[in-house]
């Protein structure tokens, strides 16, 4: 309930973030490294870092460097193509 509540919210603050544009990159930081943290704590990845900057007007660029392990390698890789099959 509480994270449906969040995820809501965040949602809305999204669409408001357009509003103040040039905050959108930031946003955009925060919930990637909010996720990637949250899996590196459930062992679906070593490590991470991200980078996100603003290039122009609703034009971003956002870098993420992912470690991950052999094991973690072939299961994200399953799961992208068994999404490209369906």
């Amino acid at each position: 309930m509480a994270e449906e509540v969040r995820m809501r919210l965040f949602h809305l603050l999204m669409r408001a973030a357009f509003v103040f544009e040039p905050l959108a990159p930031r946003l955009l930081s925060y919930y990637t490294r909010r996720t990637l943290k949250k899996w590196q704590q459930e062992n679906r990845i070593l490590g991470y870092s991200t980078r996100s900057r603003r290039l122009g007007k609703y034009h971003y660029k956002t870098q993420i460097d992912l470690s991950l392990s052999s094991e973690q390698t072939a299961h994200v890789l399953e799961r992208l193509t068994r999404r490209t099959r369906d």
